[in-house]
């Protein structure tokens, strides 16, 4: 078994249940798990189809923006349960993901992305590169 890749992916499923991102309101601060950001996308797959039904009507930088958030939550998901056989690819397919995710947000907010990101985020990030990093080697 690949250990490292599968620890480094227990540490990215662990992360799910922690803030990724976070936001100040009049009423204190508000903080989004990658499970609450799951279950918002895709309890509602109508919703997901409006959106894109409407956007590929006029074609504008917000659905680039909308396809790469969509992207980014899918592959993150994917790139966590397929770390857990140990090998790189999950984890590539993770970091691939955060960038997708990263990248609406960035364009949203420009600086204030590090106001944003919390620790469920970093810590999905670390896990995601030590998979990549120590994942694939082991016994044959």
């Amino acid at each position: 078994m690949r250990v490292v890749g599968f620890l480094a992916a227990v540490l990215v499923l662990f992360s799910f249940l922690m803030p990724w991102f976070q936001t100040q309101t009049w009423y204190g601060t508000e903080q989004v798990t990658m499970m609450e950001i799951a279950k918002g996308l895709y309890s509602n797959v109508t919703q997901i189809e409006e959106t894109v039904k409407d956007l590929s009507q006029s074609p504008t930088n917000a659905s680039m923006l909308f396809l790469s958030y969509v992207a980014g939550v899918s592959l993150i998901l994917i790139g966590a349960l397929f770390g857990l056989t140990g090998g790189r690819g999950g984890h590539l397919l993770g970091i691939i993901g955060m960038a997708l995710l990263t990248y609406p947000i960035l364009t949203t907010t420009g600086k204030g992305l590090f106001n944003i990101i919390s620790y469920g985020y970093i810590v999905g990030g670390i896990g995601f590169l030590i998979g990549l990093a120590g994942g694939g080697k082991g016994k044959k």
